[in-house]
């Protein structure tokens, strides 16, 4: 991890927060802080935001970017994200901070009934009959909190608790590669973690092998059109607009009776995303919500 990050800050109301976070997230940023409370980190904040009231919300980058690039391409994302569109956001660039400083806000969380995530400078817990994976910010989306992130490790884990769970998975845009590392951790035979990001993939690659999973997880760029094989489960945390885009590719590759878990979705775009794969052969199962994000389940049909 780099010893100084540079902070991109913007003034938000707090039922946007999630969705600038996301926006910074996907920008690169390691990580987001409001207020002295820390969000997308491993501790969720304890107390409500209010919906109305303004916020200052800061991302972290690395060196690695050029602060003045960074508010122009975020300026100019969020005027093509209908929520945000509207609202002529500030991004400013704000004061270097010392690595050090970010300790205090990474802590060990648990997901569902038997994945714990912790950072490398926490010790590894003792907890028996549980599985760790370890895990900092980083320069690739995912360090286990932000909503889609949780929503799909969530329902992961509780397909891996089933009396038949499955035994290969499909990860798409990976990331940091925390879906692909909590479902081998717990279980899941084989997983292939893609990415279209070479960094993205790269950072996924060291975070494996710093859990001794690279038997189970492969890391691919491949586009997805030039996969082959079934899946027992196929995860996208990406955007709503990929999903539909990617719909023929995930039902191709799904094996009969497999699952298919799409998030990444805004609940603006809920209808949207279900309306689109309705044309195809699979069963509607569950959607769960967290904050302004929305994680859908469907079966193929067998």
């Amino acid at each position: 991890m780099k010893n100084e990050w540079f902070v991109i800050e913007v003034a938000v109301e707090g039922a946007l927060v999630e969705v600038v976070s996301a926006l910074l997230a996907e920008k690169g940023s390691q990580g987001t802080v409001i207020e002295e409370r820390q969000l997308d980190t491993f501790v969720v904040p304890d107390d409500e935001l209010i919906a109305n009231a303004i916020y200052e919300l800061k991302g972290y980058f690395t060196d690695e970017f050029s602060p003045e690039m960074l508010v122009a391409e975020l300026t100019a994302a969020a005027a093509e994200i209908p929520i945000l569109s509207s609202l002529n956001l500030d991004f400013r660039h704000g004061q270097p901070v010392q690595t050090e400083n970010w300790k205090q806000n990474f802590s060990t969380i648990q997901i569902g009934q038997r994945l714990l995530i912790r950072p490398s400078w926490e010790e590894r817990p003792l907890w028996q009959g549980l599985a760790v994976i370890e895990i900092d910010p980083g320069m690739a989306f995912g360090t286990g909190t932000h909503g889609t992130t949780r929503l799909c490790l969530e329902i992961i884990e509780e397909f891996l608790r089933e009396p038949n769970p499955p035994a290969t998975m499909l990860d798409v845009g990976t990331g940091s590669g925390i879906l692909a590392l909590g479902a081998a951790a717990l279980g899941c035979e084989q997983v292939l973690a893609t990415d279209i990001d070479e960094g993205a993939c790269q950072v996924a690659h060291e975070n494996i092998i710093k859990n001794s999973l690279q038997e189970r997880i492969t890391v691919t760029d491949q586009r997805l059109e030039t996969l082959a094989g079934d899946y027992d489960l196929i995860v996208a945390n990406i955007l709503a607009e990929e999903n539909v885009r990617l719909k023929r590719e995930f039902f191709d590759r799904l094996a009969p009776g497999g699952r298919l878990v799409l998030s990444g979705i805004l609940k603006e775009k809920e209808v949207f995303v279900k309306e689109h794969f309705a044309d195809l052969k699979l069963s509607h199962l569950v959607t769960r919500y967290a904050d302004e994000w929305v994680c859908m389940v469907f079966q193929r049909q067998e």
